[in-house]
């Protein structure tokens, strides 16, 4: 199972490199049957997947999340589904 997770803020909407990046990532998840999620917050996303840190890394720059491709393994539900 993947999901592809874009996000995008208002500034981005000029930036015309980082459009062409996104439908070439649209374009790829959809010949690859991925589904797509849009939200229109990095800074929250980065939050959210941070853990907590401002949307910072371990260095202090601040986390690329534009694009953020999740896949979860069949094998690993299986596990979980498995009483111990």
């Amino acid at each position: 199972m993947v999901l592809c997770i874009l996000a995008t803020d208002d500034e981005d909407v000029k930036d015309v490199a980082l459009q062409i990046h996104f439908t070439l990532i649209q374009a790829f998840c959809c010949e690859n049957d991925i589904n797509i999620l849009r939200v229109n917050n990095t800074r929250r996303l980065a939050e959210i997947l941070g853990g907590g840190g401002g949307g910072k890394q371990n260095g202090g720059e601040p986390m690329d999340l534009h694009c953020v491709l999740v896949t979860v393994s069949i094998v690993s539900h299986l596990f979980l589904l498995i009483p111990v």
